[in-house]
């Protein structure tokens, strides 16, 4: 074939050919428009191939692809450098920033610098068969490049497969009993014999143990708790193990080398990216919070009569704790603290009557729309029926209105209360006349940015959910309430029942004390950040601002005329604001939730269609009281509680 690129004629002069500039002139050509039928890069290829032969530079470019960094182009390429989430995403993350000096010729390094995409891999296995054949046979590494990746590979696996961490998955048996015990060894004989079928069955028994392994691992932590370490781990297991299998077919003389290098080219493309470390193994954390936080939302629906007065009850007990959580915060905002003790103290006040809240089984409405929104996403994995679903709906809506309901009609009569009694003692109302203004002004729906605060706490509510899930499942996956009970320190220092009861109540409370911390902190320091940067955010809870908009209005009347128009649109803010508490905050659960068990859009969009016909026929059936032939089976017990 006449050469017509004056390009390629000086890259080919000399002795040697320039890999790197070869590489470069041949993918500056598009993969996918063509010519005559044929793809430009795929007609440049062809047409270095002829170049090379007539210049009988073939043995050349093979002697200089097949440089000793082969090993490590075979063996690294597409897999993290790292063994652990944390090392691995701060590699990354500085490779992206830093620039890195490469050894010269390392062809891992040189594919890395290529840039290559998905396109590339596609444009691969594209390929004519008459390419494929004449460029597999000049770039075929030895055999010997193919069994010492392997080996390498295989040195590294068992390390990782025999830290401590990943064998006390698997306590039954030492730790010789384990299949990565062997891995080096069997690799090694299977890599001295290629063509043996006793080494060949070896290999293939110590694969299939190692991949059971690795299953019963999964399996563990799923029933546990997930660490989003240990599953970086194991993937990373799976990973080495598959590339190990590869190689020593290729070093047996089989194996698609088309498909290989193909691999190849998308793990070099995906092996830098952040996105793609974190997809699978978060996903997997994810998962297990949004399952441990479920469990915590079937608690908050009522699927019955006596399930909902139980919710009702809990939440008039949350609203009457809240009004005096209310009055300490103007209490603490009125005392001359610097910023950060006033942050401090505002954040104990919620969190420990958040505290209380959860330890007398008392209920706060802005709670619980993230808990049942992961409940809500458990039943859609199940597939059983969308008018079961409909009807759980139905159960989560009713059930929050009814907490809503009973938080604020509590929470307001109790803070006038408190408001008449201070009123009788001191002679002035509980508030000064410029916070009692800004607070029921800021219960206003339409003055200021009230509603945009509202939503903003509704995703501060979410995150706090969130917090409580990861709480769980860390509990859950050190087994603390077991080793609490168990351990031999604790029971030294207040005995066996009370370590064993130490244990159960950690069981119990460890998701919401958490979340409560966490939304205590959030609802103070959230806003503080904001002013930090100069931007004005206030939180808008509704149980909150129920008590607030109560003391604001009572402080008012000791001082003239009732601001009771004042008052009665701060009742209709108090509605929005409970509306996108809610809304914001189910949302967003709801929508990690369906996130992390990969369910589709379009079987919420069905379910969202289905659920608006419903309410449109029955809204009574999403907001009152249930009837006795509503029940819905429910797969807990005890009613509803914080």
């Amino acid at each position: 074939m006449p050469l017509s690129d004056p390009r390629l004629d000086d890259l080919l002069r000399g002795d040697s050919p320039r890999l790197e500039p070869l590489l470069h002139w041949l993918l500056e050509a598009s993969p996918v428009d063509s010519v005559d039928g044929e793809a430009r890069r795929t007609s440049r290829l062809r047409r270095l191939h002829e170049a090379l032969k007539e210049r009988d530079l073939t043995a050349q470019l093979s002697e200089v692809w097949n440089h000793a960094s082969g090993i490590r182009l075979l063996a690294e390429t597409g897999l993290p450098d790292r063994t652990s989430l944390l090392g691995e995403g701060f590699l990354r993350l500085v490779d992206r920033i830093i620039p890195r000096l490469d050894p010269e010729g390392d062809l891992y390094a040189l594919l890395d610098r290529l840039d290559l995409d998905e396109a590339d891999a596609a444009w691969i296995e594209g390929l004519p068969a008459d390419l494929r054949s004449a460029w597999g046979a000049l770039l075929a590494p030895p055999v010997e490049t193919w069994v010492h990746a392997a080996r390498l590979l295989a040195h590294r696996a068992a390390a990782v497969g025999l830290s401590r961490d990943l064998l006390a998955l698997s306590p039954e048996g030492s730790d010789a009993d384990s299949p990565f015990f062997n891995l080096s060894r069997v690799v090694r004989k299977r890599g001295e014999r290629p063509g043996d079928p006793e080494s060949r069955a070896a290999w293939e028994s110590c694969l299939a143990a190692c991949s059971t392994a690795l299953s019963e691992a999964h399996a563990r932590l799923e029933a546990r708790g997930v660490s989003t370490d240990l599953v970086f781990r194991l993937e990373l297991l799976e990973a080495q193990l598959g590339r190990i299998d590869r190689l020593l077919a290729f070093a047996s003389g089989e194996g698609d080398g088309t498909a290989f290098a193909a691999e190849l080219v998308r793990g070099s493309a995906s092996q830098h990216g952040l996105t793609s470390l974190l997809r699978t193994t978060v996903k997997r954390l994810a998962r297990k919070m949004v399952e441990h936080t479920g469990d915590t939302g079937e608690h908050y629906i009522a699927r019955n009569r006596s399930e909902w007065r139980a919710m009702a009850g809990s939440a008039v007990g949350g609203g009457v704790l809240t009004a005096g959580t209310a009055l300490l915060k103007y209490g603490f905002s009125a005392l001359p603290l610097a910023p950060l003790l006033l942050g401090l103290s505002l954040t104990a006040n919620y969190t420990l009557s958040f505290f209380l809240l959860q330890l007398l089984g008392f209920s706060l409405a802005s709670k619980q729309p993230a808990m049942t929104a992961a409940a809500l996403a458990r039943a859609l994995e199940m597939s059983d029926g969308q008018a079961r679903e409909i009807e759980l709906v139905a159960a989560i809506t009713r059930t929050q209105v009814i907490a809503t309901v009973g938080n604020v009609t509590a929470a307001i009569p109790t803070a006038l209360a408190i408001s008449m009694l201070w009123i009788w003692l001191s002679g002035h109302g509980p508030l000064g006349p410029e916070t009692a203004l800004h607070s029921l002004h800021g219960t206003h729906p339409f003055h200021g940015w009230t509603m945009v605060f509202a939503a903003v706490t509704g995703v501060l509510l979410w995150l706090s959910s969130l917090a409580a899930g990861w709480a769980a499942n860390w509990s859950a996956y050190r087994r603390l309430p077991e080793a609490l009970a168990q351990s031999h320190r604790v029971r030294g220092l207040i005995g066996d029942w009370h370590a064993e009861a130490l244990g159960q109540f950690i069981h119990r409370h460890i998701s919401g004390f958490v979340g409560y911390l966490a939304l205590g902190g959030l609802l103070v320091f959230v806003p503080m950040a904001f002013a930090f940067a100069g931007i004005h955010l206030e939180v808008r809870h509704v149980t909150l601002q129920a008590a607030s908009l109560a003391l604001a209005f009572a402080s008012l009347w000791t001082q003239g005329v009732p601001p009771w128009a004042d008052a009665a649109w701060g009742l209709l803010g108090l509605a929005l604001i409970g509306s996108l508490n809610f809304t914001v905050s189910f949302t967003l659960a709801l929508w990690t939730a369906l996130r992390a068990r990969d369910l589709s859009g379009r079987a919420s969009r069905s379910l969202w269609w289905g659920i608006l016909k419903a309410f449109n026929r029955q809204p009574g059936r999403f907001l009152l009281a249930p009837k006795a032939s509503d029940n819905l089976d429910s797969p807990h017990s005890g009613g509803p509680h914080a």
